[in-house]
Parts: C-alpha cells; sequence; structure tokens
C-alpha cells in the first residue's frame, strides 16, 4: 500500500466516517494494523497477573514498577518495560504473549474491525473512535467487549504459567534480589553474557559492562590492533591500526551497542552513558596480560561491590524518612535501619569529608570514582555531636571494613530521632548501572548492597 497503512488510513478517514460498511469491507488491509489492541487489552491482564503472583511483602514495590509500565503501554503503546521483562525472565512468556495478541487481532477481524490500532488509547481515542464512533459504534463496542474478555484470558493464562513453572517474576524474586522491570539493553547483555566464551566461572561475579567491554574489544579485533581509546558522552572512540579486522556493526549491537559509525581507521562504538564505566573495563582488558584477560573480564576491580556500613535491615533510598534522601536529592543508594552503633568503610576508599563538629557524617570517594555520603540519623545534626565519635580524618586512606564512626543508638532515639544509617552515591548519575539490593539483613562489612 502505497506511504504504509497509516497515511492510506488518515488520507481516506473522512471517507470511512461516512459509510455504514463494516471497517473490514472498508478498509482491509487494517487487519494488520490491529496488533495495538495486545498492548491494549493484553498486558493489563498480564500485569495484574504479575502482581497477584507476588509475594505478599512484595506487593507494593511491584504495583509501583508495574502501574506506571503498563499504564505507558496502554496510552502510549511503548511495552519495552513489560515485554522485554518476559524475554528477560521467561520467554515462554512472550510466546503466550504473541499468540494471544495474534489471537485477539485475528478474532477482531473477524468480527469486522479494522483501522488504524497500531499504537495504544490515543491512537485508538484520535485516529478511530472519536472520529468513527458514529456509523461504527458496533464494531467498536463488540472490539471493547472482546478485549475485555481478552484481558481475562492473559490474566488466567499469566498467573497459571508463572505459579506453574515458578518463574522469578517482579514480585517472586529471592529477598536478597532488587525486583525491576527489564530493558532491551538488559536483555541484549544477558545474551551477550550467555555468549561470552562459554561464560564465565560460576564463582564469578558476571557484570554486564564487563561482558560488553570484552565483546567490543573482540569485535574491533583484539587488543593487538588498538591503537587509542577515548570517549565523549554516550561513546567509545577507537582508533585501530587494520580496520579490516574490525568485526560487522551486528556484532556490537548483539553484545549491547546502540551501532557502529566507521571513518577509515576510527570507529565510534554507541554505547549510551555508561560508556565511562566501558571504557575503563575496555582498557583495563588492555593493559592485561592475555593469560589474564578471561578473568579481566568479569571480577575486575572496576567493577565495585560496596558492602552495608552496618548491620541492620536493608531498604530503599526512597524508603528514607527524610524527602530530602527519599526523593534522591543526594543521588541515589540505600540505607540501613541499625541493630548496633558502628559504621565501617563499605570498600577501600579515600575519606572526602568529615563533619568534624556533629560527627554524623563522613564523605568517601571509592576506588572507581563513586562519591558516598554516609550519613548517621535522621536531623541528627542537632545532637551537634553528643553520641558520636568519629575515628577518621580527612584524606585518611581506609580499607573496607575500617571502623569510621560509632554512634549511641540510645543517645539518638531518647533525643527522638531516628537511627537510619544512609549510603547516598552522590554521583549516582554516573553509574546508570548501579544496581541495589534491598529487603534483606546485611552485616556490616560483609553483605553487598550495591555495585557499579
Amino acid at each position: 500500500m502505497d506511504g504504509g497503512i497509516q497515511a492510506y488510513w488518515l488520507g481516506h478517514i473522512n471517507d470511512f466516517m461516512t459509510s455504514a460498511q463494516s471497517l473490514r469491507e472498508l478498509f482491509p488491509e487494517g487487519g494488520f494494523a490491529l496488533h495495538g489492541s495486545g498492548k491494549v487489552f493484553g498486558l493489563p491482564g498480564a500485569a495484574l497477573a504479575i502482581y497477584v503472583c507476588a509475594k505478599p511483602e512484595k506487593k507494593k514495590k511491584t504495583a509501583a514498577l508495574l502501574i506506571p509500565a503498563t499504564i505507558t503501554a496502554m496510552l502510549c503503546g511503548i511495552t519495552e518495560p513489560l515485554e522485554f521483562t518476559f524475554l528477560f525472565v521467561a520467554p515462554l512468556l512472550y510466546l503466550i504473549h504473541a499468540l494471544l495478541s495474534a489471537t485477539l487481532s485475528a478474532t477482531l477481524y473477524s468480527f469486522g474491525l479494522s483501522g488504524n490500532f497500531g499504537g495504544g488509547l490515543i491512537d485508538c481515542f484520535v485516529q478511530n473512535w472519536i472520529p468513527l464512533f458514529p456509523y461504527h459504534y458496533t464494531e467498536y463496542i463488540t472490539q471493547i467487549v472482546i478485549g475485555l474478555c481478552f484481558t481475562v484470558i492473559y490474566f488466567f493464562v499469566f498467573r497459571w504459567v508463572i505459579i506453574h513453572k515458578d518463574y522469578k517474576t517482579p514480585g517472586r524474586t529471592d529477598d536478597a534480589v532488587e525486583d525491576k522491570l527489564f530493558t532491551k539493553a538488559d536483555y541484549k547483555a544477558k545474551q551477550a553474557g550467555a555468549a561470552a566464551d562459554g561464560a564465565a566461572a560460576p564463582s564469578m561475579k558476571l557484570d554486564e559492562r564487563d561482558v560488553k567491554a570484552k565483546a567490543f574489544l573482540e569485535g574491533l579485533g583484539g587488543p593487538s590492533n588498538i591503537v587509542d581509546v577515548t570517549n565523549c558522552a554516550t561513546r567509545l572512540r577507537v582508533t585501530v591500526s587494520d580496520p579490516e579486522r574490525v568485526a560487522p556493526a551486528v556484532a556490537f549491537t548483539d553484545a549491547g551497542a546502540h551501532g557502529l559509525v566507521r571513518n577509515g581507521h576510527a570507529f565510534q562504538v554507541i554505547v549510551g552513558l555508561s560508556v565511562p564505566q566501558i571504557r575503563e573495563r575496555f582498557e583495563a582488558l588492555l593493559t592485561a596480560p592475555a593469560s589474564d584477560a578471561a578473568e579481566t573480564a568479569v571480577g575486575t576491580e572496576k567493577s565495585v561491590a560496596i558492602n552495608a556500613v552496618t548491620t541492620g535491615h536493608v531498604i530503599d533510598m526512597s524508603e528514607v524518612k527524610d524527602e530530602m534522601f527519599s526523593q534522591k536529592m543526594m543521588g541515589d543508594g540505600v540505607a540501613v535501619e541499625p541493630t548496633e552503633g558502628v559504621v565501617v568503610a563499605p570498600a577501600d576508599a579515600e575519606v572526602t569529608m568529615v563533619m568534624e563538629d556533629s560527627r554524623h557524617a563522613v564523605g568517601l570517594r571509592m576506588d572507581n570514582g563513586a562519591e558516598m555520603l554516609i550519613h548517621i540519623g535522621v536531623d541528627t545534626v542537632k545532637l551537634e555531636g553528643k553520641g558520636f565519635e568519629m575515628h577518621v580524618a580527612m584524606g585518611d586512606r581506609v580499607k573496607a571494613g575500617t571502623p569510621l564512626v560509632t554512634f549511641d543508638r540510645t543517645v539518638i532515639h531518647e533525643a527522638g530521632y531516628q537511627d537510619t544509617v544512609i549510603m547516598a552515591v552522590t554521583n549516582s548519575g554516573e553509574y546508570p548501572l548501579m544496581k541495589k539490593t534491598t529487603g534483606m539483613d546485611a552485616k556490616a562489612g560483609e553483605t553487598t548492597v550495591l555495585t557499579f
């Protein structure tokens, strides 16, 4: 069809508005544009099934993840977080979604429906329901009834499969695992990780940025082919000695890149905002002995693990009862509801700031450049140092587990303040792939709560 389905539909919509013929007869090609009905009617049923299957203690967080993603899918037709979560967690769920969505489209077409329904509710209203309702209301009412029936079908099918297969959908993960919806980049990184030289040894932590750096280096012809490497805001810029040794662009996109730009000996791998961390790993691979390359690609010192600074229950930054922190004005991170009064260094770091008078806060810079504010309690600056003892000074180098501050929880409580210990990564915007582990009990200096 010249110009495509949408252009033809909009170009002839005035004719369709005043015809009593069925939409299928007027515009049979529109049967190929009914797939948006699966977004409007199907995905809400799937999302509800995921919520219902979540653990009771995780339902609130699961709802907070699913509601905005589902509304976006319904209104705008943008389905990436939900559909790639299916692919990431259980490809069978994506297959079921595809089959049910196709069945819904075929069913609607058999009842005489056609039109431009490739997007979400906005497209439904603006390009279909509002202009054509006077002459075609029976088809649209039928569409809504059938669509709601499929919402129920989606719900029961997804619920049965999730429970029967025990899929770890959001809300069903282990307590130490952070629930999230996955993106295309997450899925591609998972694929790249599975394909990376037989994967890492089970005892090693596989970081997706390590996997990408290794894949990009191999795609660029290996260490011997690299002349220079720099980066801009989103691109890894590499000069190579032999352009013929560089792999096709698909090798980079399969590994998680957004594209590859070639210009003679100069190449740009379009990475995204995580490019500084990937460049660090890329350069670590370049300087590592060949025999150590595989080990450097996983568990490298660039993949920093941040342990809990005190013993207690770990919560998300958004749960801190102080708006400055819960709104992440000081950066993202986690907090600990402490069971003891000792704060230790979460990793090897330099002490960049101490509150000498109130002694309730310490600033650290980790070896990977991440900067952390450790803040003991809410409004405890008003205690003017009472109940706090500082053990380090600005400029000190500390090892993981080194005591930084001791504090008297009783003094804090008797003064009417909370003793929540906050771990805010003040430059968290530079680490878009930072991962948080919350909802579990942690031991100071031993339990990992953040990874970069």
